[in-house]
């Protein structure tokens, strides 16, 4: 029952932060893809995307994602708006039910710049625990985490739009 609360507080605290984003009245489009290959048979209904930064998380299930097929892979695109942060931290978590995170730390500024097309990045490090509250923390004090990446993963990508104001 403590897990179901949690995560009913979580999507609560995403639309509150898609709250915050849009009253500041600035935001910078973040469309991302996440793939997987086919074989690998995701689950969409349980497995969801987060984006992680200081002041603000965005959260979406991947049945909500728009969806390709792209050479052999399951592609999953989504737009998140960002806000402008004081500090440049910012993640994509990838959660699958019931397997660990996969978490990618992203290269973008505090006050995000246009970019096009990222690279495709494999996870940075796999999480078993709860990876949205540890993703702040230095690799020595988070305990699930492990650089030891499946084989099989979900990849990333993104591109940052000029900035909006709403």
């Amino acid at each position: 029952m403590t897990r179901l609360l949690f995560y009913a507080w979580l999507v609560l605290m995403c639309g509150e932060y898609a709250t915050i984003s849009k009253a500041a009245g600035v935001g910078y489009p973040l469309t991302f893809e996440v793939r997987i290959p086919k074989t690998a048979n995701p689950d969409i209904k349980t497995t969801r995307v987060v984006l992680v930064a200081h002041h603000e998380r965005n959260m979406a299930f991947l049945w909500t994602c728009k969806e390709r097929e792209e050479d052999g892979f399951l592609v999953f695109q989504k737009e998140f708006l960002m806000i402008p942060e004081d500090k440049p931290q910012r993640g994509l978590i990838v959660r699958a039910f019931p397997a660990a995170s996969q978490v990618f730390r992203l290269s973008i500024p505090g006050t995000p710049k246009p970019q096009d097309w990222s690279q495709w990045q494999r996870p940075n490090y796999v999480e078993l625990g709860d990876a949205v509250a540890t993703f702040f923390l230095p690799d020595s004090q988070a305990t699930g985490r492990a650089t030891n990446v499946p084989p099989v993963c979900f990849e990333v990508r993104y591109k940052i739009e000029p900035k909006r104001i709403e």
